[in-house]
């Protein structure tokens, strides 16, 4: 035998509501839960860089910011926001047939946090696209900020935007809940 309880509203003594449904499955709340501050960022254009040099990479399009705390292609951990974050990052390059090393970072105050290191051992001449992908737990701080850069080793190296690949160089983070 199972038991069914039905509620559309579940309040605290005072008689605010915590949680409501709209009948249909759809839930709200009112606990202050929230993956927040969040931020999402995209390039839509190419960046020319200089080989073997660590590059920042520019990301002009926000998807979603939701503390106003992502500007200039940095996020800085807003006041009262310190925890720990999540960061990660998506690198796509372009290179002249001879792209041998990618590399992409996420800094952490100015100095790299976490790095990948990808040696590309192709032999295939028409290799031009790499993708490189980072990611990282931090516990950050209240003013710390955090950037993604990028390295290539070949002669003409862009981090690209490919528009058949929307969103493809990107850097995204947000905050742990209970953490």
């Amino acid at each position: 035998m199972s038991s069914i309880i039905r509620v559309n509203d579940i309040q605290d003594a005072g008689g605010n509501s915590i949680i409501s449904s709209n009948g249909s499955g759809t839930f709200s709340n009112n606990l202050g839960i929230a993956n927040t501050p969040m931020f999402f960022a995209h390039s839509v254009t190419g960046q020319s860089v200089s080989s073997s040099t660590w590059t920042k990479i520019t990301l002009a399009t926000e998807i979603v910011d939701s503390d106003n705390a992502f500007a200039d292609s940095k996020f800085t951990v807003p006041s009262g926001k310190a925890g720990k974050y999540m960061f990660q990052g998506s690198l796509n390059t372009y290179g002249n047939n001879d792209i041998t090393r990618v590399q992409v970072a996420i800094y952490k105050n100015g100095a790299v946090l976490s790095a990948t290191y990808n040696i590309i051992t192709s032999t295939d001449q028409d290799l031009r696209h790499f993708t490189a992908e980072i990611s990282t737990i931090d516990d950050a701080s209240v003013g710390d900020y955090y950037e993604i850069y990028g390295y290539i080793v070949g002669s003409t190296p862009q981090f690209s935007h490919d528009g058949a690949t929307p969103r493809s160089t990107n850097f995204l983070g947000y905050r742990f809940i209970g953490a």
